[in-house]
């Protein structure tokens, strides 16, 4: 009774009461739900200047080369013949890396960030990006590493596909560890921090957003990714049409009434997977309402895997400076790779010249 009379003779109080209960009661519900969904967000190991220097110190250990290719005839002295002879270069063993083809870049230089998709089996690295930001405050730099890059292996002692590294190296090193390593083998600059993205939940995530847009000259199909766009022109797709434009690597277009392999089509897959990037940060700008952000926290949650180094509110927290991105505000350019059939038969790319000369194309990198 005296509740009823406080609300008749009090009716702003009583207002005002029910609404800040209401807002307190609404954010104390999110704000679990959120710490929730982060708290789901899977951690693995990372510090690859220990794990460098565990593998450097249990080299007896080391797998053999035929783990990953089966195959017992391959000659590692005979390959880096073959690599050297490739690319013109006259050093030698040991001192030789054809991977790198130049001089190590201070850590200081940039903050360096990579962003890996992994295929079905999560062992292998479907989509390798790497993102860089200047310590100078320069424009943030984007680069796709091709998965069949033949890269320095250091856990192996020999050259891999660089997308093999997410296997990581029993007792040595995680698989965030090894790529790293064997990325920082390559670009000479060392990361910082990784981020791994599972492809179902990328394409979950998708949809939540609204979709992406794609546009085609022509109707393209790609049966090894399932990609299949009907018409030309542009056009909104959901979470299972944008991961397979994501991963096509052997598209064709209808031409003429004619179906026509797209030529060029591994630089044209990095640039569908960064243009996916540029439009899920745009939409990311826009959260509006607490149960949209906790839709999409709840969903990257499930779909990723955060290095340990990376605490959760730093990654929530550079994720949110770089909402909105666009390519215009972003240095990009592309790997120059050239095609290389091993001794025992594998097809992979070669780098074509160093890193670091393609890297100062977009920006000149001086220790601060």
């Amino acid at each position: 009774m005296r509740l009823l009379e406080y609300i008749v003779f009090h009716p702003w109080k009583a207002l005002t009461i029910l609404v800040a209960g209401t807002l307190l009661g609404l954010g104390s519900f999110y704000t679990y739900q959120v710490s929730a969904a982060l708290d789901a967000v899977a951690m693995e190991d990372f510090d690859p200047s220990m794990a460098r220097s565990a593998i450097e110190s249990d080299s007896g250990d080391t797998p053999d080369i035929s783990s990953e290719f089966d195959d017992p005839r391959y000659d590692l002295d005979k390959e880096m013949e073959l690599i050297a002879a490739r690319l013109e270069s006259n050093q030698q063993r040991g001192s030789f890396n054809a991977s790198a083809l130049g001089g190590p870049i201070a850590d200081e230089v940039f903050d360096a960030y990579l962003l890996v998709g992994t295929d079905a089996s999560g062992f292998l690295a479907d989509t390798i990006i790497l993102g860089l930001q200047p310590a100078d405050d320069g424009a943030p730099i984007l680069v796709s590493l091709p998965r069949d890059l033949f890269a320095w292996n250091l856990c192996k002692q020999t050259f891999t596909r660089l997308n093999s590294g997410l296997g990581g190296c029993p007792g040595g090193a995680t698989g965030f560890e090894l790529l790293a390593i064997m990325v920082e083998d390559y670009t000479g600059i060392p990361i910082d921090h990784l981020a791994r993205v599972d492809f179902d939940g990328f394409a979950r995530l998708v949809d939540v957003m609204g979709g992406i847009t794609v546009c085609v000259d022509h109707p393209t199909r790609d049966a090894k990714a399932h990609l299949n766009l009907e018409s030309a022109g542009c056009q909104v797709v959901g979470g299972e049409t944008a991961l397979a434009w994501a991963r096509s690597r052997h598209p064709e277009q209808l031409i003429d009434g004619q179906w026509q392999a797209v030529s060029g089509s591994d630089f044209t897959r990095q640039d569908h997977q960064q243009d996916v990037l540029f439009q899920l940060a745009g939409k990311a700008a826009d959260f509006s309402s607490p149960a949209v952000l906790v839709d999409r926290l709840s969903l990257v949650s499930s779909s990723l895997r955060l290095d340990s180094s990376w605490t959760l509110p730093r990654a929530v927290a550079t994720a949110w400076a770089y909402r909105g991105i666009s390519k215009d505000t972003v240095q990009r350019f592309t790997i120059s790779v050239t095609e290389y059939r091993t001794s025992y038969g594998a097809q992979v790319l070669l780098p074509a010249e160093p890193f670091k000369s393609q890297l100062e194309t977009v920006h000149n990198p001086t220790t601060p």
